[in-house]
């Protein structure tokens, strides 16, 4: 910012004659009116304090394997699910004592419509409804829902379900009346005015490349809004929200910025400079946007076309949907390109060599290769790997391998193939030699090959199509790259892997 003092050939202003206590009365209420209607609404009070994770939960039937305390454990991976796929059942919380409230929000097992309401308790027996959609139509994945009620119990029961749908919800939470300062920056109408159209919202921001904090602040005060956001080349960094009428929802995340936005060597184009936002959804709705450039830990990613930020639906890599699972502070950076091979991703300049100066003592890298090592025999795949483990702990970071997700091939008897468990032309097992060099640096290994087969073979080869790319959804038969509910499938196990490892990266787990 410049100086407010007027430069030595700065002409001084004409002589006024002072405004008369009217006139002065008359501009500071002009000016209130225009502060207020430009300042964004105010997100549901305590929209950032969750009252319900960890406390003790119930419900009305669980299904074996998905008891009520998984909706409140903080892990948006794991989920309660009721016995039956029939309507009626409830799920509630004990936050142990009555407290002022202010809303509430469920993430539900699919982005599918779920009719329910919300009611609250200060002894358990007694019940009031908060929230009603009971007539819903959303099918939004969040749905979010204010209220003010002073309460110990918190339950929601679902009244309808999509066909081939139970009552599953992956994460539950209660907001309480907040004290202090929400996280993350404050929203400044003018960052909201820099967004264009309204199906979807397109915002653009000429910042330079870095990590930033973000807040958005979704809702309307006269519409109901249903409301996704994704971060520049189709990360998805929140999940579609739901909004009633006259409710507001705060959100806030940290976002890395590169360019390319995309694939580091630019396939698929290069995007645009600075940071992209878009606002999309069945009925989006966009009230307020707050930015401030941070330094903070950064989750780095390492790997091929099945990881990277892929530019163009409807190829997903997995890396493109784990911001999403990610609350404030930590970021995550998607080094991932196509057709990547462990020692092209290590002799790329655009790739690892501008990669590592950028990692930082605590930072973790996920590495994932496997899948265009065709051709790579033993002795090379171990010395690429431990090249990339030597090179990340010598910036201090944290290197953890992850064996490549298996190919959606079968044999006749209903079980993948060698081929689909990435045994390669010259007979290398490769996501047994990734193992190996894990043991051997004392390396952190997340199995996905492991993980991912067992989810491919369980759901065998017609009910695990969803998760790659098919002619009848997306236009193109691939048996290798995911759908975007594929990717997120693949992150979650991902996820997993994380929590039992315990990396750092999960206590930013939203």
């Amino acid at each position: 910012m410049g100086s407010r003092h007027s430069g030595p050939d700065t002409p001084r202003p004409p002589r006024r004659s002072a405004p008369s206590r009217t006139t002065l009365a008359l501009l500071a209420l002009v000016a209130l009116l225009a502060g207020l209607l430009a300042m964004p609404l105010a997100a549901p009070a305590g929209a950032a304090t969750d009252l319900a994770s960890g406390k003790a939960a119930s419900a009305d039937s669980s299904q074996s394997g998905r008891p009520p305390s998984l909706a409140n454990d903080g892990d948006t991976a794991t989920r309660w699910c009721a016995a039956d796929g029939g309507t009626g059942h409830w799920w509630q919380v004990d936050l142990g004592s009555s407290v002022a409230l202010s809303g509430s929000e469920v993430r539900w097992e699919f982005a599918r419509a779920y009719q329910y309401h919300v009611s609250v308790s200060a002894d358990g027996s007694t019940w009031t409804r908060v929230a009603d959609r009971t007539a819903s139509t959303a099918s939004a994945q969040v749905q979010s829902d204010t209220f003010a009620a002073t309460a110990r119990y918190v339950r929601i029961t679902v009244t309808g379900l999509a066909a081939s749908t139970w009552a599953s919800i992956a994460d539950f939470k209660v907001f309480g009346t907040d004290t202090g300062t929400p996280p993350g920056p404050v929203p400044d109408p003018a960052l909201r005015a820099k967004c264009t159209g309204t199906s979807p919202i397109i915002c653009h921001f000429d910042v330079s490349p870095g990590n930033y904090d973000v807040t958005v602040v979704l809702g309307d005060a006269n519409a109901a809004g249903v409301t996704g956001v994704q971060a520049e080349a189709r990360r998805t960094v929140l999940p579609a929200v739901s909004t009633a009428a006259g409710s507001y929802a705060r959100y806030s995340f940290t976002l890395n910025v590169r360019q390319p936005e995309g694939q580091p060597t630019g396939q698929g184009g290069a995007g645009t400079p600075g940071l992209d936002l878009v606002f999309s959804g069945t009925a989006p709705k966009l009230n307020g946007i707050g930015m401030a450039a941070v330094s903070g830990p950064v989750l780095y990613l390492a790997g091929d076309s099945t990881v990277c930020d892929q530019p163009a639906a409807p190829y997903t890599g997995w890396g493109q949907q784990l911001p999403q699972y990610f609350k404030l502070g930590l970021s995550v950076s998607n080094y991932g390109d196509s057709g990547e091979s462990s020692g092209s991703f290590l002799s790329n300049s655009a790739l690892f060599p501008t990669m590592k100066p950028l990692i930082k003592s605590g930072d973790t890298v996920l590495i994932q290769f496997g899948h265009n090592d065709k051709s790579t025999t033993a002795s090379a795949f171990t010395s690429n790997l431990t090249s990339l483990v030597t090179q990340v702990r010598s910036r201090g970071g944290v290197p953890v391998l992850v064996t490549p997700p298996v190919r959606r091939l079968f044999d006749s008897s209903g079980k993948l193939t060698s081929t689909a468990l990435h045994v390669n032309g010259v007979g290398v097992d490769l996501p047994a030699t990734m193992r190996q060099v894990a043991a051997a640096q004392n390396a952190p290994l997340i199995d996905l090959t492991a993980r991912s087969k067992a989810l491919v073979e369980g759901l065998g080869p017609s009910a695990s199509a969803k998760i790659y790319l098919t002619a009848a959804a997306d236009g193109v038969t691939d048996n290798t790259h995911f759908s975007s509910y594929g990717a997120n499938e693949m992150a979650k196990l991902v996820l997993q892997g994380m929590r039992e490892l315990n990396l750092s990266p999960v206590a930013y787990l939203r």
